[in-house]
């Protein structure tokens, strides 16, 4: 189902379905899409949304919002509800319709802006994105998930075991990131629980040391 899809692409799903695991949702929903696509591809997030941090704003409404259930253990294969496989269909139609023989974050964020009766589509409308105007605009300057940029925040040096706790999880993320390359996906699993279990460590660190505002990097 995901050849088609670039690496950026594919570590958006894996990161929607970690997302959804830790909200204690049973499925993946739209909103775990939409924040699965602004933390993997914070460069599509600064051009469209004005911040690469807006993966914050949008949980911070998704808290507000929802109830965060707590993590329901042995869920780490949980599937896509009915509207999130909407929304990949409709991700693979926008690809289509510019002869684009992959799948980017882009189209996917172009998917959940067409499935409109969705919690993602009712957040980014109330940040300002519509389908017509980002398509637009996407059509104009064609964007390029494997192209990051590096966004660094100025901020208070962190205490050394956050930064060793956070280097230890960039580390797994790149070895995530390969094993998605490489159609891996029994490691990529085995890598993203390890994450998910070294993350966990790390916001506890955060809350521990009050550095909340770090919580969505």
């Amino acid at each position: 189902m995901f050849e088609r899809y670039t690496q950026a692409a594919r570590l958006t799903i894996f990161k929607a379905r970690y997302i959804a695991t830790e909200a204690g949702s049973l499925k993946i929903e739209t909103e775990h899409l939409l924040l699965g696509v602004l933390t993997t591809d914070k460069t599509l997030a600064s051009r469209l949304l004005a911040s690469p941090w807006a993966a914050e704003t949008v949980w911070k409404l998704v808290e507000r919002r929802k109830t965060i259930r707590k993590k329901i253990a042995g869920t780490s294969e949980i599937p896509l509800n009915e509207a999130s496989k909407r929304v990949l269909a409709f991700a693979a139609e926008e690809a289509d319709s510019v002869s684009d023989g992959r799948v980017g974050t882009e189209h996917l964020l172009l998917g959940l802006l067409r499935e409109e009766k969705s919690f993602a589509n009712e957040i980014l409308s109330e940040l300002g994105i519509r389908l017509a105007s980002t398509r637009a605009e996407l059509s104009r300057m064609p964007h390029d998930d494997s192209k990051q940029q590096e966004f660094v925040r100025e901020r208070d040096p962190l205490p050394n075991e956050v930064v060793a706790l956070r280097a230890r999880v960039s580390s797994i993320r790149v070895r995530v990131g390969d094993a998605v390359f490489n159609n891996d996906f029994d490691k990529v699993r085995v890598l993203s629980d390890e994450e998910a279990t070294e993350r966990k460590k790390l916001i506890l660190l955060y809350r521990q040391h009050g550095l909340l505002d770090w919580l969505y990097d």
